[in-house]
């Protein structure tokens, strides 16, 4: 009668918990965020230290094990197989919940972390004096905005760009592209001796047209000198490359330069954004 005694008490005190505290757990499951300390509807009916099997499934359920083996006809192996289903179901509850977190936290700060991200390649491209590139990776960065903020109109959306811009560089987006582009006169220059292939815009151009303001009066025609100095510079150049590698006369190689640099003044005026 002992035995049997001690048969129950031995089943009736069983707590199912297949993680328990030791590395197969902490090495497998906690890179996952998973928690199974506490499980959902924990209360009546549910057992203590994270089991899930309290006394209504536990001992009221358990058969009385007799001497001669099994009273009741009751088979123990269903109840463990009921035991481990529970477990599956909790653990797959866990892992749902896990992935609806990271789901709306997805939802939540993508939209912004899209905006830092674009911000950056503006940066960089600003941080490269690539003025001519500066429009693409402007609109990038302004579709992250409005995908991250929905509607609004233009006017709102750029001055919060500008705001965003600051936040995230430090530095404010219109001093930025002043800060690291040629100075008009120096892009004009540099875009007549590239016989208008190469910075077509100014970082003056850039502002006027993020800001939706006019490019400064001195600044036009600063740049628009640059570019005639240009011309006079690809005009010597030419000169006296011909010169020295032809036996045209100076009279001669002086002509055909001053045409190239007309030609390269002209290609400027007509290829650069600012033109009067």
């Amino acid at each position: 009668m002992s035995s049997n005694t001690s048969g129950i008490q031995s089943v009736g005190k069983f707590q199912y918990n297949p993680y328990p505290m030791s590395g197969y757990y902490s090495a497998d499951f906690d890179n996952i965020d998973l928690d199974y300390s506490t499980y959902p509807m924990m209360g009546a009916g549910m057992g203590m230290n994270g089991s899930i099997f309290g006394n209504n499934i536990g001992l009221g359920a358990m058969p009385y094990m007799g001497a001669g083996g099994i009273v009741g006809g009751y088979n123990p192996q269903d109840y463990f197989n009921q035991m481990k289903q529970y477990q599956q179901f909790y653990n797959q509850y866990n892992i749902d919940q896990c992935k609806m977190q990271r789901n709306a936290d997805l939802q939540i700060n993508g939209s912004m972390e899209s905006v830092t991200e674009a911000a950056e390649h503006l940066k960089d491209k600003i941080s490269r004096n690539e003025q001519d590139q500066i429009k693409v990776a402007y609109q990038k960065f302004l579709q992250a905005v409005r995908n991250a903020y929905g509607q609004g109109n233009d006017e709102d959306m750029n001055s919060r760009a500008a705001t965003l811009y600051k936040q995230i560089t430090g530095k404010s987006l219109f001093e930025d592209l002043r800060d690291n582009g040629h100075g008009s006169f120096m892009q004009g220059i540099i875009q007549t001796m590239t016989f208008g292939t190469y910075a077509k815009k100014s970082a003056e151009d850039n502002v006027a047209e993020i800001s939706g303001q006019e490019v400064a009066t001195t600044e036009k025609a600063v740049q628009n000198v640059g570019r005639v100095a240009g011309g006079v510079g690809v005009a010597a150049v030419v000169t006296g490359a011909l010169k020295g590698l032809t036996k045209l006369s100076t009279g001669k190689a002086g002509i055909i330069g001053s045409i190239v640099g007309i030609a390269a003044t002209a290609l400027a005026f007509m290829t650069g954004k600012v033109t009067n």
